[in-house]
């Protein structure tokens, strides 16, 4: 089975921000996504590297979790991120700059992003591939002309306007040129734009997800796409659960039920790591939610 490096990304610099002076921390369910995913990553795709802080990476080894991540752990890089990049509007910018760092062939998943089965053979052709395509909802991808940017900032003149952006949950490079080109672009215009956007999103998701399809577009790069759309039912590969997290943390039943069923498939699929957590306080509350859960399938 061919293999393939992979990384995860987490900076602690945009909770620090929104949340000044909180301790900082990561809910149980994020904590089991992120366990779920890099095995997963690790048993059916290839080794897996993490970038994140100095803060992430004090707490990732609190917990004893430093071991999910066989190809390393990097935190110079993220550590670097300029002060000119405001990492609260640009929750997503250290994802970039790890990307700028590496060398392709590499894929980036979210730690919320669970990949389930080997994806080498229909990457093996490809220079470019995303999740899925986006659609240019107005209220989101907003127009050029309103998105907020330094002075004196100028859009690649040959950019399309109308191409789809791309869902970089996960996403592979296998191009050096356009991964350069990609990320030099991105951090341009995160450099230096401190102005807040109305609804906190636009800037973070032209930078990321809009500017790569226009830049793939511009350099007559393919973008494949491994699913027609998000909820796709006929879709065994693929487990993300971005949008079950915003209802977990508002309601504890959904909670509950989310830690219950990440706890079932750890232990499912990776029993010795269900054991290790075990001994983890963190965990018991979350433990307790699986006893009293029945099992829910998928």
């Amino acid at each position: 089975m061919k293999r393939t490096l992979g990384m995860q990304i987490n900076s602690t610099a945009p909770f620090a921000l929104k949340n000044k002076g909180v301790p900082y921390g990561i809910d149980d369910f994020e904590l089991l996504s992120t366990i779920l995913s890099a095995l997963m990553w690790r048993k059916t795709n290839g080794s897996l590297k993490l970038y994140t802080d100095n803060r992430g990476y004090e707490h990732y080894a609190s917990l004893g979790l430093l071991d999910l991540w066989d190809g390393g752990i990097d935190t110079s890089v993220i550590e670097s991120i300029p002060k000119t990049i405001n990492q609260h509007i640009f929750w997503a910018a250290a994802k970039i700059f790890a990307l700028q760092n590496e060398a392709v062939p590499i894929a980036l998943l979210d730690t919320d992003l669970i990949i389930w089965e080997n994806l080498a053979p229909e990457l093996a052709s490809k220079a470019f591939a995303v999740l899925h395509r986006e659609e240019l909802m107005e209220s989101i991808y907003i127009r050029g002309d309103f998105l907020k940017r330094r002075e004196g900032y100028l859009f690649d003149s040959e950019w399309d306007w109308s191409v789809r952006p791309c869902n970089m949950a996960f996403s592979y490079f296998a191009h050096a040129d356009f991964k350069k080109y990609y990320t030099d672009s991105a951090i341009d215009f995160m450099t230096g734009n401190f102005e807040y956007a109305m609804e906190l999103v636009s800037q973070m998701v032209f930078a990321e997800q809009r500017i790569v399809a226009m830049c793939a577009k511009k350099m007559g790069i393919p973008i494949h796409h491994f699913l027609e759309h998000p909820f796709q039912k006929d879709n065994n590969r693929f487990s993300h659960i971005w949008g079950g997290k915003d209802i977990a943390r508002h309601n504890l039943q959904q909670r509950k039920m989310l830690c219950a069923a990440l706890l079932r498939k750890i232990r499912e699929h990776f029993p010795a790591y269900y054991d290790k957590l075990n001994g983890m306080e963190l965990f018991r509350q979350a433990q307790v939610y699986f006893a009293q859960n029945r099992p829910i399938q998928g």
